[in-house]
C-alpha cells in the first residue's frame, strides 16, 4: 500500500510540490498490492482448498488488545554470510528469493568466517589467518581460509553493496560484526565513521563473533572479564565516530557451560555495553531418531526465554537490550554442514516458535537464524565457488551475477517466511493464551514430560492489520477458536500456512514433494494443520493517507508527515515517477519524520511512504 498526498521534487536548487502524483495513490496502491500478490503466488505461494474446523472441542486461542508489549522494528532476521561461495549481494535473483523470507534485519559480514575479515577492502587477510591458527583453537583459521580465494575472486564484500541489498530486502536493518580478534580498535572507529558518512544506518555493532570459543591460555581472551577489558577501546572508538551507536558484547551459548565467561561479564565493574548478544545451538546427539530430535528441541523451546529473563536481565544494566544473531534447532559441523532437524519443516516450526516466544520478552530487539543462504533460508543447487576460486588463482575478478545458482526456498525457510511476514510488519505483541485442552507433544526422549503441541502469539500490525501466528509441533490437525478481548472473531481471515505429514521433509530443486506456502480465506474457527506454521490476518483499521512535507537545512532533508503514529512506513525515493523506487529506510511508530541527505545525483527527487 503506497500512500502519499503530495510528492516533493528537488529541481534546480529549490523544493517544489505537486499534486499530480495523487493518481498513483489509491489506484496505484491497489494495483501495486495486486501485482505483489501475483508475483508472490508465481514464486511459490499456492492456493489451497479451504480447510474448515469442525466439532465442538475447539482449542481456545485467546488474546487481549490491552497491555500490549512494544515490538522492535525488524525483529526477525538472518545472518547473511556470502563469504565462501560465488553468490554476491547484488544478485537480483538471490534478492528475489530472500525477499520471500521477509527479513527484518541482516548481519554483515558473517559468523566465524569473518574472524580475519578486513572491512576496508572486503577481503580476508592471510596474516590474520596465521594469527588465528596460532591460537589454541585453529578451527576459526581453517574456516577463514575457506573465504580467502572466493573473496578475492569476486572482488571482496563491501558494506555499501550489502546496504543496497538490505534496502532491496524491504529496508532490512543492518547488524555488523566487528573483527576484534585481528583488526584494530582504530579500524573499528573508522568503520563506524564510514557507515555514518555513507548514510548506512547500522542497528547494532557486535564486538567479535563468539569470542567465548577463543578463550583460555594462549588464546585471544583469557576470560569474559579479559574480553570486556580488550573490547573497551573498540567500543570507545565506535562511540566516538557515532555517539548513537548500539554496541553489543557476547555472552556464551546457553546450550553449553559458559557460566565462568558469563559471570565475568555480569560481575564486570563498568558494564559499558548497550546490548548483549548471544547464539544458541543445541548439541543434539548424532544418530538419534528424528522423533527424538524433535522431542529434545521441544524441550529447548519450552525454556528458551529463561536465559534472558532469569540471567541476562538481572545480570545487566536496566537500559541494556538483548538479541540473538545465530540459532538453529541443532548445532552444525561449523563448516557449513547442517544436521537435522535444521533445514527440515520441523526446523522451520522450531525457529518460528523460538522467535515467537522471545518476541514477548521485554528488551529483546532482534532474533534470527543462521543463515539466509543455506538450508535455513534460501538454498542453492550450485554455489559456483569454483568460479571465484579460479578467478583468484588466475589473477582476475569475476562477476557471478546471473549464473544459474538454482535458488529455492528451503523447507525451514518457508516456515520462517510465514512467521517473519507478520513479525516484521508488527509494532506490538498482544498477551495471548492457549486453552488447557491442547494436544501435547513430548519434550524428552522417554516421554515423561510433555508440552502443548500448539503455540500462539497475536500481534498489532503497523499496517492496520492484526495477526495471529500459530505453530503445531504435533501430528494431528487441531481446530481452534480465535478469541479477541473475550469475543470470538467474526472477521474473514486470510490464512497463510505451511504443512506436511512428514516433519523431516526437506526441499530440493527441482522440487520433489517440497513444502510450499499456501494461502486461503478462512472463517473462525480455523484448523491448525499437522506440523505447521500458520498466519492469520485481518484488517483492524484503514490507514489514512498522511500529509507529507520536506524541509532542507545544511544539505540534510527532513521528510515529515502528519498521520497515524501506530503505523510502519517504508521511506522510498525515485528520480522518475515511472522509474524504480529505492527504499531509504523503514520507520516505526511513533516517529513522524525521517532525516537524510540527498543520496541520489540529479536535480529532481521524489519521495513517498509505503505501508509494507
Amino acid at each position: 500500500m503506497t500512500q502519499c498526498t503530495r510528492v516533493y521534487s528537488f529541481d534546480r536548487g529549490e523544493w517544489r510540490k505537486t499534486d499530480s502524483y495523487n493518481r498513483l495513490t489509491n489506484a496505484g496502491a491497489d494495483m501495486k498490492s495486486q501485482v505483489v500478490v501475483l508475483l508472490i503466488l508465481s514464486a511459490g505461494y499456492w492456493l489451497a482448498p479451504q480447510i474448515r474446523a469442525q466439532g465442538s472441542t475447539n482449542l481456545a486461542v485467546s488474546f487481549t488488545t490491552t497491555n500490549a508489549t512494544p515490538l522492535n522494528l525488524g525483529f526477525a532476521g538472518f545472518t547473511a554470510d556470502l563469504m565462501t561461495g560465488g553468490e554476491e549481494y547484488g544478485d537480483t535473483n538471490l534478492q528475489q528469493y530472500a525477499n520471500l523470507l521477509s527479513p527484518g534485519w541482516v548481519r554483515f559480514p558473517g559468523g566465524t568466517t569473518g574472524d580475519a575479515f578486513n572491512w576496508f577492502n572486503g577481503l580476508t587477510v592471510s596474516s590474520w589467518i596465521n594469527e588465528l591458527n596460532a591460537s589454541n583453537d585453529a578451527f576459526a583459521g581453517t574456516l577463514c581460509q575457506y573465504t580467502y580465494e572466493p573473496l578475492i575472486g569476486k572482488g571482496g564484500l563491501m558494506l555499501t553493496n550489502f546496504a543496497s541489498m538490505a534496502a532491496n530486502l524491504g529496508g532490512a536493518r543492518i547488524i555488523v560484526t566487528i573483527n576484534g580478534f585481528t583488526d584494530s580498535s582504530n579500524s573499528a572507529g573508522a568503520f563506524a565513521a564510514y557507515a555514518l558518512s555513507n548514510h548506512i544506518p547500522v542497528a547494532a555493532w557486535e564486538l567479535c563473533n563468539e569470542p567465548y570459543t577463543l578463550k583460555g591460555p594462549g588464546n585471544f581472551f583469557a576470560s569474559g572479564t579479559d574480553y570486556a577489558d580488550k573490547m573497551k577501546p573498540y567500543r570507545d572508538a565506535i562511540k566516538a565516530a557515532d555517539s548513537n551507536a548500539v554496541v553489543a558484547l557476547y555472552f556464551g551459548d546457553p546450550a553449553y557451560n559458559y557460566s565462568v565467561w558469563n559471570n565475568g561479564l555480569t560481575n564486570y565493574s563498568n558494564r559499558y555495553w548497550d546490548a548483549a548478544v548471544y547464539h544458541h545451538y543445541p548439541p543434539l546427539p548424532v544418530g538419534s531418531s528424528f522423533n527424538d530430535l524433535m522431542a529434545l528441541d521441544n524441550g529447548i523451546l519450552f525454556t528458551n526465554t529463561a536465559f534472558v529473563t532469569d540471567y541476562l536481565i538481572p545480570g545487566n544494566n536496566s537500559n541494556v537490550t538483548f538479541f540473538i544473531t545465530e540459532m538453529n534447532p541443532s548445532k552444525g559441523d561449523g563448516n557449513g554442514g547442517q544436521f537435522p532437524p535444521t533445514s527440515t519443516l520441523y526446523g522451520g516450526i522450531y525457529c518460528a516458535e523460538y522467535i515467537l516466544r522471545l518476541s514477548a520478552v521485554p528488551r529483546m530487539i532482534f532474533v534470527g537464524s543462521f543463515q539466509m543462504l543455506n538450508g535455513s533460508g534460501v538454498g542453492t543447487t550450485n554455489d559456483f565457488a569454483n568460479a571465484v576460486t579460479k578467478a583468484a588463482a588466475n589473477g582476475y575478478v569475476t562477476n557471478t551475477v546471473g549464473l544459474p545458482f538454482g535458488y529455492f526456498l528451503s523447507a525451514q525457510g518457508t516456515a520462517e517466511a510465514v512467521a517473519y511476514w507478520a513479525l516484521n510488519r508488527s509494532v506490538a505483541v498482544y498477551p495471548t493464551s492457549v486453552g488447557t485442552n491442547c494436544p501435547t507433544v513430548p519434550r524428552d526422549t522417554n516421554g515423561l514430560t510433555t508440552m502443548p503441541a500448539i503455540y500462539a502469539q497475536a500481534y498489532q500490525g503497523g499496517n492496520g492489520k492484526r495477526y495471529v501466528l500459530l505453530t503445531n509441533k504435533g501430528s494431528n490437525a487441531v481446530p481452534a477458536q480465535i478469541t479477541q478481548d473475550g469475543l470470538a472473531l467474526t472477521n474473514q481471515l486470510l490464512e497463510t500456512y505451511v504443512t506436511a505429514s512428514d516433519p523431516s521433509t526437506i526441499n530440493t530443486n527441482p522440487p520433489l514433494g517440497n513444502v510450499v506456502i499456501r494461502t486461503q480465506m478462512a472463517a473462525n474457527p480455523v484448523t491448525v494443520p499437522e506440523y505447521s506454521v500458520v498466519r492469520l490476518e485481518w484488517t483492524a483499521f484503514t490507514v489514512p493517507r498522511p500529509t507529507l512535507s520536506v524541509t532542507v537545512s545544511n544539505a540534510v532533508q527532513d521528510l515529515r508527515w502528519a498521520g497515524l503514529t501506530n503505523v510502519v512506513y517504508n521511506i522510498q525515493a525515485a528520480t522518475n515517477l515511472l522509474g524504480a523506487w529505492t527504499t531509504l529506510g523503514r520507520i516505526a511508530s511513533p516517529q513522524t519524520n525521517f532525516g537524510f541527505t540527498n543520496w541520489h545525483s540529479g536535480s529532481q527527487q521524489f519521495y513517498r511512504l509505503e505501508v509494507p
